[in-house]
């Protein structure tokens, strides 16, 4: 007898994997460039756009994690941390 007849919890669906968003990203190269990466990738067993991502992933990767930015200056803070209500008339 299989066991996978005999399973008596039915299964749960996985969930989707959420989709990973590309975009293009487009630049010249010069002839001795296109030649030297060619060469290059030949010797290391690698693609042109691998060897390209590679090099990308190492210099950006120390960026990922950074928090955004906050556009609020101190006396903007200071506005809400005292007690006291002011008045304008």
């Amino acid at each position: 007898m299989a066991s996978s007849k005999l399973r008596k919890t039915p299964r749960i669906p996985r969930k989707k994997r959420k989709a990973v968003r590309y975009r293009k990203v487009g630049f010249k190269l010069t002839e001795g460039q296109k030649q030297a990466l060619d060469r290059y990738c030949k010797t290391q067993n690698l693609t042109p756009v691998r060897f390209i991502k590679s090099l990308i992933n190492s210099h950006v990767s120390r960026h990922r994690n950074d928090p955004p930015p906050s556009y609020a200056t101190e006396n903007q803070l200071d506005l809400f941390s005292s007690g006291e209500v002011v008045n304008i008339d």
